[in-house]
């Protein structure tokens, strides 16, 4: 439940949502290896509460004044409720200890257990590189790293620091953002997360001096206000949502400095309050009517992929496949990223490794014993598979090394159907592939200075995806891969976009120890279609060309 205490501040209206319902808590088994149990406790890790962003990757960092979590074992022999304001540096016999430069500052303390503090980082800590412990009264634990840095904001998503964002739009009665209560160009929203800046006292309702930079659907929006809300750590901003942006995907980002934050996704509409993304599909609002009614949907999803190279025929024959899932899971679910989440058009995504990731409650539905394919490139059935874990999927080698160059339109039915979804048909257009002009010029990409991709021809009714990925691994005592992967957006007519280096910035540079690519997809609208027993279905066909680059 939202409590909302209404402030004013120059001429702006904050409202102020429970830090119960904001606060990130995880078991520490998400962020490090089980130990064993002893009686002085151990840290093992130190995370944003909200960006869940990890050490090694460029935009990591523990601000000044934020809140952060440290997890590890033995941190405290009980659990604790969230605290009320004023905070205190010691609960239940437990202090953590922060020194930097000389200077030891002690957190204020929001949430204790065994396995989680959840603390904010005193202002006043310096910036550098400096030393965390524990103690309670078993002792105190060993000294580790914490990197501090004056800003490095983490924004609250939906979905453990990826997804959409928690917000809310001031000019639609406060009402939580959704694909049903989308944001219009204009509108002032209250963005929530920490990590602005240091604060005198980290007094509550306090604004940071510092500079931001918000960027919503890459361009950047009008800052009414950045600074502390009515809890201590708890940063607002509250921003405008600028002309020309719209879809259920729209990214939004905060630039600190040289530190981008996670990215989330906004809902976005030119009018009305129900979004809609031809790449992204959501379902109408009939259908979204219905699924608030009873609390479940059910969803289904046929993908046909194609692996090309630049410039020629595609080789890479085993990774042109068709695929299908039909799952029944709860309506909450639909505003965390569970359907679409391609970024809208014109927006750009970032997905980082070792960030949490939203566990669906999902059950997987059986259409039948095969799905069947019928197109140009041949007849195939898609059979239904059980692998390992996996509760059940279609999947099947399609089209081979043919790709390019070869349109036509392809058709799926389930024959007879199965026992949870009935018989259905269904068809999608093959696309003719772009012409990826550039890709000749592009092996070694600066970070800082953003990338152009440019290209020619192509089926006008698809889309352009861009997307490529980093990952590294960091040598160490305990070797750790980390990465991240962007996906951009854009419309075949533009012949050309330019990726922000805001997006490069969040991907680690390449290393000894790394694989890297750079991608160029022309991706066809989502077609949707009726079957049986699901709530919404549709298919999406894709094909992607390669590259392997370096990220500096």
């Amino acid at each position: 439940m939202y409590i909302r205490n209404i402030y004013n501040r120059k001429g702006s209206r904050l409202v102020i949502q429970s830090l119960s319902s904001l606060l990130l808590i995880l078991p520490a088994s998400s962020i490090l290896p089980t130990s064993a149990l002893c009686q002085t406790p151990v840290v093992g890790g130190l995370l944003n509460n909200y960006s869940f962003t990890s050490p090694g990757l460029p935009n990591y960092g523990i601000a000044q004044g934020s809140i952060f979590d440290i997890f590890g074992t033995n941190l405290s022999t009980t659990t604790t409720p969230l605290q009320n304001q004023p905070l205190q540096s010691t609960l239940n016999g437990v202090t953590v200890n922060v020194g930097v430069s000389g200077t030891t500052t002690h957190p204020l303390i929001y949430f204790l257990s065994p396995t989680q503090i959840a603390a904010v980082l005193p202002s006043a800590t310096p910036v550098g590189t400096g030393t965390v412990t524990v103690s309670n009264s078993a002792g105190t634990s060993a000294a580790f790293s914490i990197e501090v840095v004056e800003s490095a904001f983490g924004l609250l998503t939906l979905n453990n620091g990826s997804g959409p964002a928690g917000g809310f739009d001031a000019s639609n009665n406060n009402a939580s953002l959704s694909v049903s209560a989308a944001a219009n160009p204009g509108d002032i929203l209250e963005l929530w997360g920490t990590g602005l800046g240091p604060v005198v006292g980290d007094a509550t309702l306090a604004p940071v001096s510092a500079p931001i930079e918000v960027d919503i659907g890459g361009t950047p929006a009008t800052i009414l206000y950045h600074g502390r809300s009515g809890y201590v750590g708890l940063d607002q901003i509250n921003v405008q949502v600028p002309a020309g942006v719209s879809g259920c995907n729209v990214s939004v980002a905060v630039v600190t400095g040289k530190y981008v934050s996670n990215f989330a996704t906004l809902p976005v509409t030119a009018s009305g309050r129900t979004c809609t993304d031809p790449n992204s599909p959501v379902p109408p609002a009939a259908i979204l009517d219905d699924i608030a009614k009873t609390g479940t949907y059910s969803l289904g999803i046929i993908t046909v992929i194609g692996s090309a190279t630049p410039g020629s025929v595609p080789t890479d024959a085993a990774a042109s496949n068709a695929s299908a899932t039909f799952a029944r899971a709860p309506a909450s679910q639909l505003d965390s990223g569970s359907i679409g989440g391609t970024a809208s058009i014109g927006s750009c995504s970032v997905t980082v490794s070792g960030r949490g990731t939203q566990t669906f409650d999902d059950t997987i539905l059986n259409a039948g014993p095969n799905i069947y394919v019928d197109g140009p490139l041949g007849a195939v059935a898609m059979p239904y598979q059980q692998m390992d874990s996996d509760p059940g999927f279609y999947l099947t080698p399609y089209g081979g090394p043919a790709f390019v160059g070869v349109s036509g339109t392809v058709t799926f039915n389930n024959g007879s159907g199965g026992p949870d979804v009935g018989p259905f048909a269904t068809s999608v257009q093959m696309p003719l592939v772009s012409t990826w002009t550039n890709f000749s010029q592009i092996s070694t990409i600066s970070r800082a200075g953003g990338l152009t991709l440019t290209w020619s021809g192509g089926d006008p009714n698809t889309y352009i995806g861009i997307s490529g990925s980093s990952i590294v691994t960091v040598n160490g005592s305990s070797p750790q891969t980390l990465g991240a992967t962007f996906g951009c957006v854009a419309p075949v007519s533009a012949g050309t976009f330019t990726v922000p280096a805001s997006i490069l910035m969040s991907l680690p540079p390449s290393g000894t120890a790394s694989l890297a690519f750079l991608g160029l997809s022309n991706s066809v609208n989502s077609v949707s279609f009726s079957a049986p027993g699901i709530d919404y279905s549709f298919v999406l066909l894709s094909v992607f060309q390669e590259l392997n680059v370096v990220y500096q």
